[in-house]
């Protein structure tokens, strides 16, 4: 029976998201009652799942997963039925709604590795209707042109990757008694299968170059922006988390993963301090935490993950329906001065202070609860974000408190995800904290010298994401233009609609 109950739940939480494209009549209260209704049945049916015992071990991961994407789905509707008042084309906004979390929900859900990937195409073909929402708008029309570019090519690879693993033996079920043997001779095709969907998975998850479409997808209404960054852009995490037999097979997709999301975290980092658009900076900052969403699962750490995945989600999702009490507080903060900027010197000494604390609370931690162990390159990226909270003792309480709740969390992920992948490279660990070190110190000389040479010097090539995203631009536009102009007009455009 309970086993019956997994399989059944899963379809009839994907179908009553359907009910906003089902409901008969044209009243829109109506409608949207069928949103809300879906939603809040979605959440009743999860309850049972309390009480059984799950049969895979990404199973638990994806059922918490689940009732996430319903308290989101549930937000964005209240938020949306009085944001959207008096706009034309709110039945087909929610019909759109609807299928998107359809699909979503059989992406999160599914025991097969083909149904999940169609159902990762269909997430991205309903995600098109809500990015065209207002299809007079050239702006919206390009992001949404090259998010359909980046998806395809995505998909491409996704749909290579599940072929090639099929040729080496590897079973497309996610069951737990599913064959996990490779063919004689196979492996080969395993570790390409492994980089094809490593690399289909960054670029779905907007990481650079093939991030451009997410800092440009503005034009679309605040609710269509908050489900994007906090439950479609993160599936991919997911993915990778349930097809994690098949990166295990692959040790250079892991080193690839680990690299390009490092990479793209860093360099995203940098570029969100040339930003005053606070959702402009929202969105380089989903570009980032993919990144260390990546470079975590990378590294083996799934479970690392699915909390970084998880709370990504409960942040943005406020930030964005929040956008401009934010806006506003940011300006409070700048009127009072209440932005204290460190010395190079002393920016890197809180950092590193804040890591070594970090590390001690992990040693005690370990004594109790083996689980909460972390590898030390999350230490220095972990302390290195603490340092700034370093000031007096209200700010060591806070980071004291903030270390603490991080591993206890961290410790209750373990236990909800008990898996681990093979560690990449010594090497690139190495290069990774060089970076990590680097870019820190950077930020910390820009923000004491915003007028320095240095900062004159990058600011241009920061403000253009490096120039990164030019070639991809090119391939939005009919009539071809050199890259540089048009990718700094475009940006330069986007921030005084948006300023």
């Amino acid at each position: 029976m309970p086993q019956t109950l997994l399989a059944v739940l899963p379809c009839t939480i994907a179908l009553a998201w359907l009910l906003p494209a089902l409901w008969p009549g044209r009243v829109l209260s109506r409608h949207w009652q069928a949103a809300e209704i879906a939603a809040l049945t979605g959440g009743l049916l999860l309850l049972p799942l309390i009480f059984m015992p799950m049969p895979a071990r990404w199973s638990a991961a994806a059922w918490l997963m689940q009732a996430l994407i319903q308290l989101l789905g549930w937000m964005v509707l209240r938020y949306s039925r009085r944001y959207m008042q008096g706009e034309q084309g709110q039945a087909r906004f929610l019909r759109a709604i609807g299928c998107l979390l359809m699909a979503v929900t059989v992406v999160v859900q599914a025991s097969h590795l083909l149904l999940m990937a169609l159902a990762w195409i269909a997430c991205s073909l309903a995600l098109q209707t809500l990015l065209t929402f207002y299809p007079g708008r050239p702006a919206a029309q390009l992001a949404a042109r090259r998010e359909w570019r980046a998806s395809r090519l995505a998909e491409l690879l996704l749909l290579g990757a599940l072929l090639l693993w099929a040729l080496a033996g590897g079973s497309l079920s996610l069951l737990p008694g599913a064959p996990s043997a490779l063919a004689n001779g196979a492996q080969g095709y395993a570790m390409a299968a492994g980089v094809l969907l490593a690399a289909a998975v960054a670029i779905k998850t907007a990481q650079l170059p093939f991030h451009g479409w997410l800092t440009q997808v503005m034009e679309a209404p605040t609710p269509i922006s908050a489900l994007l960054h906090a439950g479609v852009v993160n599936l991919g995490g997911m993915v990778l988390i349930k097809a994690a037999l098949l990166l295990q097979a692959a040790p250079p997709a892991n080193t690839l993963l680990m690299l390009w999301g490092g990479a793209s975290a860093l360099l995203c980092c940098v570029v969100m301090l040339t930003r005053i658009s606070i959702k402009l900076r929202l969105a380089w900052s989903t570009c980032a935490q993919m990144g260390f969403m990546l470079l975590e699962i990378g590294m083996g750490w799934y479970s690392l993950a699915l909390l970084h995945l998880l709370a990504h989600s409960f942040y943005k999702a406020h930030a964005f329906l929040l956008a401009g009490e934010t806006a506003r507080d940011s300006a409070a903060r700048r009127m009072l001065g209440r932005e204290m900027v460190d010395s190079a010197l002393s920016h890197l000494a809180r950092g590193l202070i804040a890591a070594a604390l970090l590390a001690v609370s992990q040693w005690l931690w370990q004594r109790w609860i083996p689980a909460a162990a972390l590898p030390p390159l999350f230490w220095l990226a972990m302390g290195l974000g603490m340092g700034a909270l370093l000031r007096g003792w209200a700010g060591w309480l806070a980071a004291l408190a903030l270390s603490q709740s991080y591993l206890l969390l961290h410790a209750l992920a373990a236990q909800i995800l008990p898996l681990h992948g093979p560690m990449p490279p010594e090497w690139a660990q190495a290069l990774l904290a060089a970076m990590f070190l680097f870019v820190f110190l950077l930020q910390g000389w820009l923000l004491r010298h915003p007028q320095g040479a240095l900062a004159r010097l990058i600011y241009p090539h920061a403000f253009a994401g490096f120039h990164l995203d030019e070639w991809w631009c090119m391939l939005g536009r009919r009539r071809p233009r050199p890259a540089a102009p048009l990718a700094l007009k475009w940006l330069q455009l986007q921030e005084s609609r948006r300023d």
